[in-house]
């Protein structure tokens, strides 16, 4: 019998992504974490349900990623500049992703809102599923892992449900492959909003 192949590090961490979708019984968008995995309970936000995974599936990982003095962990814009970083400042265990049509499933995806004021959200995190599909007009679909407020295209959450699932979220790239917006939600007639948008990939220790 072969022996079963290892799952790559940015495979481990979709895959635990991909668990709690397919196995909650109740989930919540909400600011104060909720977790109950024994009664597949999660009602979090974006960071909640980031760090939930990361420290499952990849703790060492999870540490370097910074946070406020003030917040108990990373907010959404905190990765954003972490990935954004990478270029110029490597860090052991991540790779900046530059160009969506580049990323692959396990990597992270995060932007940021221009002000981060208290009590706002201050931009929004995500798992990559799979590799980002090509459309028209340098418009990638790209299928994610998050707890959203908001249902996205094709998603598993009901209309009118936030909390935990998995949807598309369409991104135009620049004319030189990266992104540089999004469309979060339906309707498709709904425009793309700007914000600076970074890709990070987590790989071995070197």
């Amino acid at each position: 019998m072969q022996p079963a192949l290892k799952l790559s590090l940015p495979e481990q961490v979709a895959t635990q992504a991909e668990f709690i979708v397919n196995n909650l019984t109740e989930t919540k968008y909400q600011h104060t974490d909720n977790i109950d995995v024994d009664r597949g309970i999660y009602e979090c936000d974006c960071n909640g349900f980031a760090e939930f995974v990361l420290e499952r599936a990849a703790p060492d990982h999870f540490k370097p990623i910074p946070k406020e003095p003030t917040q108990p962990r990373p907010r959404a814009f905190e990765y954003y500049v972490f990935f954004n970083s990478l270029v110029t400042q490597p860090v052991s265990g991540w790779h900046n992703i530059e160009f969506l049509k580049d990323a692959r499933r396990g990597d992270m995806l995060a932007w940021r809102f221009p002000m981060v004021e208290k009590g706002h959200d201050t931009g929004h995190v995500v798992f990559i599923a799979d590799t980002p599909k090509a459309m028209d007009n340098g418009i990638y679909a790209v299928r994610v892992y998050d707890s959203a407020a908001t249902p996205h295209f094709e998603d598993t959450r009901a209309t009118g449900t936030s909390g935990i699932g998995s949807g598309f979220i369409n991104l135009k790239v620049d004319s030189a492959g990266k992104p540089m917006s999004f469309q979060f939600a339906p309707p498709s007639s709904s425009s793309f909003e700007a914000l600076p948008i970074a890709i990070g990939r987590l790989e071995s220790f070197s």
